[in-house]
C-alpha cells in the first residue's frame, strides 16, 4: 500500500471510528463536559471505540511525522514530565480546588514557590490539557489533572516515571558499554543511575514509597490489556452445560462476565490465599449468576483437584523485576505439570493459557506494541530482564511430557488491540503425533 493510500485509508477509518465513538458517548450520556472522560462504569464498547480512535490517530501521526516534529514532540514530552515532577515535588495540585479557580499567588505562597515559575509551568502543562489558566493569574483543574488529586496513584506513577524510569532509561547505553549483555540485576541501568550495588527489587522491599510508586506505574502501564474481552471471543456455547475452572484468578470478574453471557456454564474460580484475603470474592450481579460460581483456594502449582471440567483457564504470572525470567518459567512449568495428568486422562479437555507476551513486530496496533516494548525495556533497565515471547512459551509447553505423550499448543487467539493472547493446550500421545489435536472451543 502506498503512503497516499495509507493516508486515505486512515482518514476514512478515523471518520468511521469517531462517529462510532460519538454514538457510544451519546448512548452513555457522556459529552456535557469539556473533556470527554469515559465513566468508570461505561461499557466495554465505549472503551473499545475510544481506543480505536486513538490508535488511528497514532498511525496518522507516525505517517505524517517529520524529523523536526519528532524532536519537538520528544522535547515537549520531556518538559511535561519535568513539570509534573515539579508540581508533585511541591504538592501544587493539592492546593488547587477541584472546582472553581484560585489565584496563582495563593497557590505559590502555600507551596513556597515563585509565582512566576508556577505560571510558566502551568502554561506548559495546559498545552496537554493538564491544569489551565481560565483567566490571567488564576489556576484551575481540568478533567485530566483532577484525578491526580482524587486518586493519588496517578501522581505516584508520574513521580516514578520522573524520578526512576527516566534516569535509568538514560543510563541504558552506559550499562551496555560497561556490562554488555549481562543478566545480573545488579549490573543494570538502575544500578548505574543511582550508583548502587543494590537491586531494584531489594530497593522496593526496603523503601515503601518506591514500592508504592512502582505498583502505581505498573497499573498505568497495563491498562490496555483486556483478559475478559479476549476470552469472550471463544466459542463457549459449543461446550453446552459444562464446568470451567479459572486457575490463578485474582477476582471473579472474568467468571461473572462469562456466566452472565452464557447461562449454561458453571465456573470454579481458584485463587491463592492472598487474593482471597484481599476480598476478591465478588460474584455476579444477579443471584442466578452467583449460584453458578464457586470460589476455591488453591496454591500456585498445586495438583489440580477438579477433574471433571471441560476447560481450565490458566492465568500466568505477569513478568516483573521481582520475578526473574527463570523463576517465571519455573512457575509456568509447575502449573503445566499440575494439569498434565487430567489432560492425559481426558484428551477432550482444553487448557487455555492466557499470557501477556511481547508481540512480534507489526502484529498489534502501534500503541499496543509501544506499551509492550516499554515494559520490555523497563525490565531491561531495572533488572536486566525481559518480557516473554511466543516462541519461548510454546517451547515451555512442549517440554512438559510423560512416558506416553506431551503437551502441545493446538490453537492461538490474538487481538490487534492487546498484547494478551490465548493458547489452547492439549495432551497428545506420542502414537498420535501424525494427527493434530483440536480444540472445540477455539
Amino acid at each position: 500500500m502506498t503512503t497516499l493510500s495509507q493516508l486515505e485509508t486512515y482518514t476514512n477509518d478515523l471518520t468511521v471510528a469517531a462517529k462510532a465513538l460519538a454514538d457510544r458517548y451519546r448512548d452513555a450520556g457522556v459529552g456535557s463536559t469539556p473533556h470527554l472522560a469515559v465513566p468508570s462504569d461505561a461499557s466495554s464498547q465505549v472503551h473499545r471505540a475510544r481506543r480505536d480512535v486513538l490508535a488511528i490517530v497514532g498511525r496518522l501521526q507516525t505517517l505524517l511525522a517529520e524529523p523536526a516534529e519528532f524532536i519537538q514532540h520528544l522535547a515537549s514530552q520531556n518538559q511535561l514530565l519535568a513539570c509534573l515532577q515539579w508540581l508533585g515535588e511541591f504538592q501544587v495540585l493539592a492546593y488547587v480546588p477541584l472546582s472553581g479557580t484560585v489565584p496563582a499567588k495563593d497557590v505559590a505562597d502555600l507551596a513556597g514557590v515563585p509565582e512566576t515559575q508556577l505560571c510558566r509551568i502551568v502554561r506548559m502543562t495546559a498545552t496537554a490539557g493538564f491544569l489551565h489558566e481560565p483567566q490571567p493569574g488564576h489556576i484551575a483543574h481540568t478533567a485530566l489533572s483532577a484525578p491526580f488529586v482524587t486518586k493519588l496513584s496517578y501522581l505516584d506513577a508520574a513521580m516514578f516515571l520522573a524520578e526512576t524510569a527516566a534516569p535509568i532509561a538514560l543510563q541504558m547505553a552506559a550499562a551496555t558499554q560497561r556490562h554488555g549483555d549481562s543478566n545480573r540485576p545488579n549490573e543494570s541501568a538502575y544500578a548505574l543511575a543511582f550508583n548502587t550495588s543494590q537491586t531494584f527489587q531489594s530497593a522496593c522491599e526496603q523503601r515503601t514509597k518506591l514500592q508504592r510508586q512502582w505498583s502505581a506505574y505498573l497499573r498505568c502501564a497495563d491498562t490496555g490489556d483486556s483478559f475478559t474481552e479476549l476470552l469472550s471471543r471463544l466459542d463457549w456455547r459449543s461446550l453446552g452445560n459444562a464446568c470451567i475452572v479459572d486457575v490463578g484468578a485474582h477476582s471473579t470478574e472474568t467468571a461473572t462476565a462469562l456466566a452472565e453471557r452464557y447461562p449454561a456454564l458453571h465456573f470454579i474460580v481458584q485463587m491463592s490465599e492472598p487474593a482471597l484475603a484481599n476480598g476478591a470474592m465478588e460474584v455476579g450481579k444477579a443471584k442466578e449468576t452467583s449460584l453458578r460460581i464457586t470460589v476455591q483456594e488453591r496454591a500456585p502449582g498445586a495438583l489440580q483437584t477438579v477433574r471433571d471440567a471441560a476447560v481450565y483457564i490458566l492465568r500466568l504470572p505477569a513478568p516483573s523485576p521481582g520475578v526473574p525470567s527463570h523463576a517465571l518459567s519455573t512457575r509456568i512449568l509447575a502449573e503445566l505439570r499440575a494439569h498434565l495428568g487430567l489432560l492425559r486422562a481426558n484428551t477432550s479437555v482444553t487448557l487455555i493459557l492466557v499470557p501477556r507476551l511481547l508481540p512480534e513486530p507489526g502484529t498489534v496496533d502501534p500503541d499496543v506494541e509501544a506499551t509492550a516494548r516499554l515494559r520490555d525495556l523497563s525490565r531491561l533497565q531495572l533488572a536486566n530482564e525481559r518480557e516473554m515471547e511466543m516462541e519461548e512459551l510454546v517451547a515451555i509447553v512442549n517440554s512438559v511430557h510423560d512416558s506416553m505423550g506431551w503437551l502441545v499448543v493446538v490453537n492461538k487467539l490474538r487481538s490487534h488491540d492487546s498484547a494478551t493472547v490465548a493458547l489452547g493446550v492439549k495432551y497428545q500421545a506420542y502414537a498420535d503425533t501424525h494427527h493434530e489435536a483440536e480444540s472445540t472451543i477455539m
